[in-house]
């Protein structure tokens, strides 16, 4: 069983917007090209996992069609984490205040909830939290953990691809290699990326395929 974890590819949307767990376009050029590079890097044959944000749900679709040995499930475990209120504006332009807490308290700062007219966006009970409630780093990687594990139950031996987000990628990495959780993982996971999880003589490995600037370099981390 070979388990690999795939970035969507780029979003069309202006450099430095946080879209978080919102739907955004795919890069139509850039999806394009990407689609035969990470056809060929993944397995014919394999169970695909997918956010069903659609910039995930649409790569896994198409890379169902290039093998009809490749079935896709949907698992909004796999989702982005939800950023509140920050959602659609950029980094620079979060709160002061609010950026520190969040840079004090990595794993378990939730981002303020969207505004509406009946009061904020309460959190929901439910494997993803109600979109504009805000999510901590902690409860993002509890519910990614859960996912991960269900989906390798799921497979059964077979090769199994999650597509999914930054986010939900680095906190599988984290337990994979049992490891903390932390900010800036290197090397990263760009869009269009592919991470390998491999047990190399006893021992965890993850190996990242940079698929976007030069297909077939590997770098372990």
């Amino acid at each position: 069983m070979a388990i690999y974890l795939v970035r969507h590819t780029a979003p069309n949307i202006t450099p430095g917007i946080i879209y978080a767990a919102t739907n955004v376009p795919v890069h139509d050029g850039e999806f394009k090209r990407m689609i035969p590079l990470l056809d060929a890097a993944l397995p014919e044959s394999a169970l695909i996992v997918t956010s069903p944000l659609t910039r995930c749900r649409r790569l896994a679709d198409f890379l169902a069609m290039g093998s009809n040995e490749r079935i896709v499930i949907l698992d909004p475990r796999f989702i982005e984490r939800d950023l509140g209120r920050w959602t659609g504006k950029k980094w620079e332009d979060i709160a002061r205040l609010e950026a520190k807490e969040f840079a004090a308290d990595f794993l378990d700062h939730w981002p303020p909830p969207v505004e509406t007219a009946n009061g904020p966006v309460l959190r929901g009970l439910n494997v993803h939290p109600r979109l504009g409630a805000g999510e901590s780093v902690r409860a993002m990687q509890a519910r990614v953990v859960e996912g991960f594990e269900a989906a390798r139950d799921i497979a059964e031996g077979r090769n199994l691809v999650i597509i999914s987000h930054a986010g939900p990628i680095a906190a599988m990495i984290a337990h994979w290699l049992a490891v903390p959780l932390r900010r800036g993982i290197e090397p990263s996971p760009g869009c269009g990326d592919v991470v390998q999880l491999a047990d190399v003589d006893g021992t965890r490995r993850a190996f990242l395929s940079r698929q976007a600037n030069a297909p077939g370099d590997a770098d372990s981390f």
